[in-house]
């Protein structure tokens, strides 16, 4: 299975079999969405749009925007409501991924009993309507995660336009301060390509993606 992130909370999971695109990139990101087709379409909040949120629209889709229990081709995927925000635990081959949307708060106990079976979580770092470095990191070390991937902060060099899109409406901190949070050493890498077998659930990685 490989992880790729396209930048905001928007990632693409794929194996042999199916392709999972989670939260394509809004308007007021500044950031156009991925040209490509999924079986599985995920969104943290209800989108009217749901057409306009991909390039390339299937009526083969299957689109989960709201809580509740879905399997779909072999995937499980678990919707859990936080608010107006949905946070989502996916298993695919075996390996349990959770993308926590955009988690304004610390999770209470409840939630924290549900997510932290996880293997691997995409989490919000850039503050702005979302945690920050440091209230992300505490819930890392909660939930005790094998890879924590940060997302939703500013992809620009210097807070300007992100790559290949348009002025953002919504400003995001840069990576920066979580690095120096988090400790994180690795350079960031285009993809993670991962197995069940490869999941040490020893120690915390921090995986930095970079933004195809």
């Amino acid at each position: 299975m490989t992880i790729s992130w396209y930048g905001e909370a928007c990632f693409l999971l794929e194996n042999s079999g199916v392709r999972i695109l989670i939260e394509p990139p809004q308007k007021e990101s500044g950031i156009n969405p991925p040209r490509l087709k999924s079986d599985i379409l995920i969104f943290s909040r209800p989108r009217a749009d749901i057409a306009g949120a991909l390039s390339q629209p299937s009526d083969a889709t299957f689109v989960i925007d709201s809580p509740g229990e879905y399997e779909v081709g072999g995937v499980r995927v678990l919707g859990v409501a936080d608010g107006e925000n949905n946070l989502y635990n996916i298993e695919i081959d075996g390996v349990k991924i959770s993308h926590l949307g955009f988690l304004k708060n610390d999770l209470d106990d409840e939630k924290i009993a549900i997510f932290d079976d996880s293997d691997i979580i995409l989490v919000p770092v850039g503050n702005n309507e979302v945690l920050d470095a440091e209230a992300a990191m505490k819930l890392i070390n909660k939930l005790e995660p094998s890879i924590a991937i940060p997302m939703l902060y500013d992809v620009s060099a210097k807070g300007g336009s992100a790559p290949g899109g348009k002025e953002p409406r919504i400003k995001r901190a840069p990576i920066t301060a979580f690095l120096k949070e988090s400790e994180a050493k690795e350079p960031p890498q285009p993809k993670l390509t991962i197995k069940k077998k490869d999941i040490n659930e020893e120690e915390i990685k921090i995986v930095i993606l970079e933004k195809v």
